[in-house]
């Protein structure tokens, strides 16, 4: 099951970095490894080891803006609304990626 990072901020800091948190409102049912790509269809970017950290209201991601990719905690809360078709949901699941090996053409 792929993790898609329609985030370029997010996608971009995890290749850069090796590392990147990243919220979703849907729990995911795979953990582990697992590859990623920046939208539905899309090609192989990277492999990556998805860890779970737990569920989180959106104003308890402060301790994590450093790893998000994302300068302050609102310009993040901003991109999910964004990445949830305008809509804020009010928890949802925090995970670690950490970066395996990036493909060639990533």
């Amino acid at each position: 099951m792929v993790m898609i990072f329609q985030s370029e901020k997010a996608r971009r800091f995890l290749l850069e970095n090796g590392v990147v948190f990243t919220f979703r409102a849907k729990r995911r049912k795979k953990l582990g490894e697992d590859w990623i790509t920046d939208r539905r269809g899309g090609h192989k970017i990277a492999d990556a080891l998805v860890e779970e950290e737990g569920k989180f209201k959106l104003q308890d991601l402060g301790l994590y803006v450093e790893y998000s990719g994302f300068s302050t905690l609102e310009e993040w809360i901003g991109e999910i609304k964004k990445l949830n078709g305008g809509r804020l949901p009010a928890e949802g699941w925090l995970y670690k990626v950490t970066l395996l090996s990036a493909s060639s053409n990533a």
